[in-house]
C-alpha cells in the first residue's frame, strides 16, 4: 500500500477544495437556473478522473524515483548511518567481519585523521576494486544484482562499516546504531 508524503497530502487536498469551493460557487449559479445538478455531476465526475490521474502521476513518479535513485542503504543523518534496508546489506554481507579484518591493516594510514577525514578515506578505499578478493567482488555483484541496486550501495554500507571501526582503532566514537 502506497502512502503519501506531507507534500503529496498538501497537493491532493488543495485540489480537493478548490474543487469544493468551486461547486459551491456553481451551484449558487447553476441553482437559480435549475440546472446545477446536471452541472454538478459533470464536474464530480470530472474531479473523480483527475484525482485517479494524480493518483496514478505519484505512483509514476515513486517508480521513476526507485528506478533512478535506488533503495537507501544509509540515512542522511549526522554522521552518517544504514538504513534498516543497508543493515540487511551488512548482515547479508558479513560487513562488520570484512571491517574488522580490513581496519587492522589500515589503523596506522588513519594515524592523526579527524573523524570526517577517515570517513572519506573510508568511502575512497572501497570505491577501489583492487582491495577485494575475486570472490568478495562476485558477491558485492551478487548481493547488488538480488537486492535491485548497484555496486556502489553495496560498497557504502561496507564504508560506513569500515569507518566505524576505524573510528573505534582511533579513540574516536562511532555512531550508536
Amino acid at each position: 500500500m502506497n502512502t503519501l508524503t506531507t507534500g503529496e497530502f498538501i497537493t491532493i487536498s488543495s485540489v480537493i477544495a478548490g474543487w469544493i469551493g468551486l461547486f459551491f460557487v456553481l451551484r449558487t449559479k447553476y441553482e437559480k437556473e435549475g440546472r446545477w445538478r446536471g452541472r454538478v455531476d459533470t464536474l464530480l465526475e470530472s474531479f473523480e478522473k483527475r484525482i485517479s490521474n494524480i493518483e496514478k502521476q505519484i505512483a509514476d513518479f515513486r517508480d521513476i524515483f526507485v528506478d533512478v535513485f535506488g533503495h537507501r542503504v544509509s540515512k542522511s543523518q549526522s554522521p552518517i548511518r544504514l538504513s534498516d534496508f543497508g543493515e540487511s546489506i551488512s548482515e547479508e554481507i558479513a560487513a562488520q567481519m570484512w571491517a574488522a579484518r580490513i581496519s587492522s591493516a589500515l589503523k596506522e594510514k588513519i594515524t592523526g585523521m579527524d573523524a570526517y577525514e577517515i570517513q572519506v578515506f573510508c568511502f575512497d578505499y572501497v570505491e577501489k576494486t583492487n582491495h577485494y578478493s575475486d570472490e568478495e567482488q562476485r558477491v558485492i555483484r551478487e548481493i547488488a544484482y538480488r537486492r535491485g541496486i548497484k555496486v556502489e550501495a553495496v560498497r557504502r554500507v561496507l564504508a560506513i562499516e569500515l569507518r566505524d571501526k576505524l573510528l573505534e582503532h582511533a579513540g574516536l566514537e562511532p555512531h550508536t546504531k
